[in-house]
């Protein structure tokens, strides 16, 4: 077989495996988001400025949101793969109310690490920490999450 005759064959081969796999890239639309709100009480008084990191429990589909905190405590989530709230399901609430050595919170936003923070977190481990918390919500369509916590301020 000639040269050239291969270096048709090999063409051939190659158009057809780019054509193949064209519907191959096609992204995975992810599971189902349900729009996700609610409020943070702080003794009993709303929790303005805090980060809220929703971690999904076993049996959840997802990878989590998170959410920061405005005016009245209330938040909305977003999820962590872009879009608005959750998939339907159990969570482990991490709430994160960390304040600047001059008492300003932290900026929304603000990517620091939190060792490389000057900032302290204010509220309890049994509240802030992600591996930790006590704290659980229920996504289900049409239903806010209200989550009181009770801290010495």
């Amino acid at each position: 077989m000639s040269l050239y005759r291969c270096s048709q064959i090999a063409s051939a081969a190659v158009v057809f495996l780019l054509i193949s796999c064209m519907g191959c890239s096609s992204k995975d639309p992810g599971p189902e988001l349900t729009p996700t709100t609610g409020t943070v009480l702080l003794n009993e008084e709303p929790l303005v400025n805090a980060d809220l990191y929703f971690v999904p429990l076993e049996g959840t589909p997802g990878v989590g949101g998170q959410a920061r905190t405005k005016a009245a405590g209330e938040f909305e989530v977003t999820y962590s793969r872009g879009g608005a709230g959750l998939p339907a399901g159990t969570y482990r609430v991490a709430v994160s109310y960390r304040l600047m050595p001059d008492g300003t919170p932290v900026p929304e936003g603000d990517t620091t690490p939190p060792i490389e923070s000057p900032a302290r977190e204010t509220l309890p481990r049994k509240y802030s920490d992600h591996d930790h918390s006590e704290l659980k919500a229920t996504v289900a369509p049409g239903k806010p999450i209200e989550l009181k916590l009770n801290a010495k301020k």
